[in-house]
C-alpha cells in the first residue's frame, strides 16, 4: 500500500484546515466557516478530541475580547486604563497560549505521525514529521485578535536607495553566507539529493509551518514592536526570538536560525506583505532540503 493510500481518509481534517489557511488569506470573511467544518472533521478522525475543542474555544474567545475591549467607549480616564491593563493582560495569555500550541504543550490534539526516523542519506540525522493540527491554530486565534493581521503595510525601507533588484541580490547574497556558516558550525554538509517523501516534507512544510511562523513572527511580533519601538530594533528582537523558538537545534542552530530570522524580517519590512517571507522561508528550508544533510548533520 502507498503512503498516499494509507494516510487516506485520516488526513482529511487537515485537507479542510489547509482550505481553512488558504481562505484567511483570499476570502478572509468566509475563514470561520472553514473553521467549523475543520474542527468538526477534526472530532469526527480524532485529530482534535473535546478537551481541545474547548482550548481552542476559550482561545478564540479570549481574543475576540481582546480585540474588542479595546474598542469598547470609555466614559473617563479610570475606565480606560483598566481596560487597557485588561486587554494587555488576556493579550499576554492569547500570546503565551501560541506558544504553548506551537511547542505541543496544550492537551485535546492528536498530530498524525506521517515519517517515523526517516534519512535522507547516510550522512543525515533521523526525522520525523507530524502533520500538525495544533500549531496552525495559532493563526486563527490572532486573526480574532487582530484582524488585519494578513493585510498588506505600507513598506518600509532601512537601507537608502534600496530597490527590489538590489534586495534581490541581498536575499541571495545572505543564502549563501547562511548556509556556509551553517556547514562551517558543523551543522549541515553538501548533500545534494531529494528524498522520496520531499513532496510531503514540501506540503507540510509550507502550509503548516512556514505560514504559522512567519505569521506569528514577521505579522504580529515584529509588526506590533515596530510600532511599540522602531523598525530596527523590532526587527532585530523578533529576529532573537525566533531564533531561540529553534533553541532545540542547539546554540549554533539558534544562530544560524535569527540571521535566517532577520532576513526573513527585512523582506516582509521592505515589501509589506507577508507572503513574501513565508516564500523566502519556505525557499530556505526547501534549499536545505535538497542541498544538505537535513535536517542535520549526523555525528
Amino acid at each position: 500500500m502507498s503512503l498516499t493510500q494509507d494516510l487516506f481518509p485520516s488526513v482529511t481534517p487537515w485537507l479542510f484546515l489547509v482550505i481553512t489557511l488558504m481562505t484567511a488569506f483570499v476570502k478572509p470573511k468566509l475563514w470561520t466557516l472553514g473553521l467549523v467544518c475543520t474542527l468538526i472533521s477534526g472530532l469526527f478522525y480524532n485529530a482534535i478530541d473535546l478537551v481541545g475543542l474547548g482550548v481552542i474555544t476559550l482561545l478564540l474567545a479570549m481574543s475576540y475580547y481582546a480585540n474588542k475591549i479595546s474598542t469598547k467607549p470609555s466614559s473617563n480616564a479610570s475606565n480606560k486604563l483598566w481596560n487597557r491593563r485588561i486587554k494587555t493582560v488576556i493579550t499576554a495569555l492569547v500570546i503565551i497560549s501560541c506558544i504553548a500550541l506551537a511547542a505541543h504543550l496544550l492537551p485535546g490534539f492528536n498530530n498524525l505521525q506521517v515519517l517515523s526516523n526517516v534519512e535522507k542519506s547516510i550522512n543525515s540525522m533521523p526525522f520525523t514529521l507530524y502533520l500538525n493540527f495544533d500549531k496552525p491554530m495559532i493563526l486563527f486565534a490572532l486573526l480574532v485578535l487582530y484582524p488585519a493581521l494578513l493585510i498588506s503595510k505600507k513598506p518600509i525601507t532601512l537601507f537608502k536607495a534600496q530597490n527590489s533588484l538590489r534586495l534581490s541580490a541581498l536575499v541571495m547574497l545572505v543564502f549563501i553566507l547562511l548556509f556556509s556558516l551553517a556547514i562551517l558550525l558543523s551543522l549541515i554538509k553538501y548533500d545534494p539529493q531529494l528524498p522520496s517523501w520531499w513532496w510531503l516534507f514540501a506540503l507540510n512544510n509550507l502550509l503548516l509551518t512556514c505560514i504559522i511562523e512567519e505569521v506569528f513572527f514577521r505579522g504580529f511580533i515584529q509588526q506590533k514592536l515596530t510600532s511599540l519601538i522602531n523598525p530596527l530594533a523590532g526587527l532585530i528582537l523578533t529576529s532573537l526570538l525566533f531564533g531561540i523558538a529553534h533553541f532545540s537545534g542547539g546554540y549554533n542552530f539558534v544562530i544560524v536560525a535569527t540571521l535566517a530570522g532577520f532576513l526573513y524580517g527585512l523582506v516582509y519590512l521592505n515589501t509589506g506583505k507577508i507572503w513574501y517571507a513565508i516564500l523566502l522561508h519556505f525557499c530556505f528550508n526547501m534549499v536545505h532540503l535538497a542541498l544538505f544533510t537535513y535536517p542535520l548533520l549526523k555525528v
